[in-house]
């Protein structure tokens, strides 16, 4: 398969439109009437196959910049939402992803049930297995995947708007980083980082009750930041605090 993803590549590069290129992969393709497949260009042009021999329902629907596409489904509705949904939404791709599978679940999705789910987003420009991913993610063995898909993204995002927090407190910039450490924490609320960031900023700008509260939900969400809140310097200002000591389970 990656064999011909890479055949396609080429194809691409060589000048052809995605229906070009996929007609003559399929031409060379002793097992495509197994086969599910489309393909993208970066001008957005899209070709899709689907094998009249794979399991109903199946099907696809391409627009400029995405094909919705699947087997084994309750029904077209489910490509139809999927595409409703991604030509409708705007900003990150991950998340406009991810809003699509939703909607295609919405709909009845795989007519299985429910089992795994995954993202990949790959960097422009990128070579094939060097560095290529931008983003991926995956849950499998699960009763609710999106859900989880969902939960396990925002955590992601929070850690990269906690990086910004850090630039800021860096910068001494300690409103901008608050804000941004609150963003952090609205994203993701179990992100045990999160509530760290946060005791730091507010101990720094003088608010040690802020702090305290946000270092106790740092210990419910994870009980290993006892020993770590110790070992961390930012909270040097605390180690004989009364207060603090009982969070951290030595007084």
């Amino acid at each position: 398969m990656i064999a011909r993803i890479s055949g396609s590549a080429l194809l691409l590069e060589a000048g052809m439109t995605p229906q070009q290129a996929l007609d003559m992969m399929l031409r060379g393709d002793e097992g495509r009437n197994s086969r599910q497949v489309a393909m993208l260009d970066a001008h957005g042009r899209t070709a899709a196959f689907t094998s009249a021999t794979i399991t109903d329902w199946k099907g696809h629907k391409c627009g400029v910049n995405y094909c919705a596409q699947g087997n084994t489904l309750a029904g077209p509705e489910v490509v139809d939402a999927m595409a409703r949904s991604f030509e409708s939404s705007t900003g990150p791709l991950a998340e406009r992803l991810l809003d699509a599978l939703e909607a295609g679940q919405a709909q009845g999705g795989d007519r299985r049930g429910v089992q795994s789910a995954s993202l990949m987003i790959l960097k422009p420009l990128a070579i094939q297995g060097f560095g290529d991913r931008e983003l991926d993610l995956r849950v499998d063995e699960h009763r609710t995947p999106f859900a989880e898909l969902r939960r396990i993204l925002n955590a992601v995002r929070s850690g990269e708007i906690l990086s910004e927090a850090n630039t800021r407190l860096s910068a001494k910039d300690l409103k901008g980083a608050l804000e941004k450490a609150n963003a952090a924490r609205e994203k993701s609320p179990t992100n045990d980082n999160a509530w760290v960031a946060l005791a730091n900023i507010h101990l720094q700008m003088g608010h040690k009750t802020e702090a305290l509260s946000a270092l106790t939900r740092a210990v419910e969400l994870n009980s290993a930041n006892k020993k770590q809140l110790l070992r961390n310097n930012a909270f040097e200002a605390l180690h004989k605090d009364p207060e603090f000591l009982k969070i951290v389970g030595s007084d």
